[in-house]
């Protein structure tokens, strides 16, 4: 899946990198309040993507937030990374080791704005030296990751 770095999805879009919404405990669909506004970052899946360094507290919050602020995307299986093929990258960051599994993915809130970024994250900074955005960069460092209880639940039985 790629979406280029700030790609703003339409609105009503679900907070998933696909069509379909985000499943809540088989209790409904997950959505994000009307007045936000979704972007996509970090969905690369080839070379060509901007490189650099990214702030240690922007990692370690990225980090911090792995893997208990991933949102499921409901998809089966795990993936690759397409740049390295590497399944679960294992990264290491000042003596912490972490596994990253290929599936879910992030949501970070900064003011009506809402980034979504894949699992995979982590790898593509700290393995292929991936630059993500500034705004993103400043999201992750002074916004809020969500979770599925950040989301409006509209349930099945309604």
């Amino acid at each position: 899946m790629k979406y280029e770095d700030l790609y703003r999805f339409p609105e009503g879009h679900p907070p998933s990198p696909y069509d379909h919404p985000v499943r809540a405990l088989n209790v409904g669909e997950a959505t994000l309040p009307a007045e936000l506004e979704l972007y996509a970052v970090g969905w690369i899946e080839e070379s060509g993507f901007t490189t650099g360094d990214v702030p240690e507290e922007f990692v370690e919050a990225l980090i911090a937030a792995y893997p208990t602020k991933i949102i499921s995307d409901g998809t089966r299986g795990l993936h690759t990374c397409t740049l390295c093929h590497v399944l679960l990258p294992k990264l290491e960051w000042k003596g912490k080791q972490v596994e990253v599994k290929g599936y879910g993915h992030y949501l970070v809130r900064y003011k009506n704005a809402v980034y979504m970024a894949p699992a995979l994250l982590l790898h593509y900074i700290l393995d292929h030296h991936y630059q993500p955005p500034q705004a993103f960069i400043d999201a992750v460092i002074n916004g809020k990751f969500l979770t599925i209880d950040d989301l409006e639940i509209k349930r099945s039985d309604e």
